[in-house]
């Protein structure tokens, strides 16, 4: 099944494309780019293949020096609110742009996801795993835009991913692409405080995710009027 992958200046939106509800990624700027996710040959990255190394063990976070940073951010279709967590050894942005209820959450190189997340990409899908503080283990497929580039960006496209039979026997409907698999994993962060993430095959980088269900909450919860009015006189 052909997915469709258009970028934007803020963020990435789902659709349902084709017959077997496949994720379609679109997002709205100027020329509307579009990227086609290509999956691996079968005989690279196959799930018989695919990351066995044991994950490090989490670091304990010792404070919350690491919180979230909020920004409100506008496009085409909208205000949004970016949220941006950079990961302990400073490598990596762990990004959530959240538009109204709605959450889409990607990884980038440390300070580049606003020069490389509008930008079109052939991208490919890969099977990467995330860690949390209780040895908990997850398997997410990523759609990579910026793959054999120095500007490494990747996109939630399937979580759990199909090969988390790897890890552990999955509930019945728990699997989930598009839109939801970016709040199941989001929910997932917030039951948690820390998360090792594999960004690339045997390389993983840690992230503090304490604080973000309150950072979600106040995404979410719409500014009074009299606030964005202030907002728009000053702009």
């Amino acid at each position: 099944m052909k997915k469709v992958v258009l970028l934007t200046s803020t963020g990435v939106l789902f659709s349902i494309l084709g017959c077997s509800g496949n994720s379609q990624k679109a997002v709205s700027k100027g020329s509307l780019p579009v990227v086609h996710a290509s999956t691996a040959p079968a005989n690279a990255s196959s799930p018989a293949t695919a990351s066995v190394t044991p994950l490090p063990e989490v670091s304990a976070i010792q404070s919350s020096r690491h919180t979230w940073h909020s920004e409100d951010v506008k496009d085409l279709l909208g205000n949004a609110v970016l949220l941006k967590q950079t990961s302990l050894d400073g490598k990596f942005d762990l990004v959530i742009l959240q538009k109204g209820t709605h959450s889409f959450l990607s990884f980038v190189k440390h300070s580049r996801w606003e020069s490389v997340h509008d930008r079109p990409a052939k991208g490919k899908l890969m099977n990467l795993r995330a860690k949390f503080e209780n040895g908990e283990e997850k398997r997410i497929e990523w759609d990579e835009l910026g793959f054999a580039t120095a500007n490494l960006y990747s996109v939630l496209w399937t979580y759990p991913a199909k090969t988390d039979a790897l890890i552990g026997p999955a509930l019945e409907g728990d699997r989930v692409d598009s839109v939801g698999g970016d709040e199941l994993f989001i929910q997932d962060m917030m039951k948690h405080t820390a998360m090792l993430l594999e960004v690339e095959p045997g390389v993983t980088t840690q992230f503090d995710v304490t604080g973000l269900a309150r950072e979600i909450d106040k995404a979410r919860t719409p500014k009074p009027r009299a606030v964005l009015a202030a907002q728009q006189t000053h702009e």
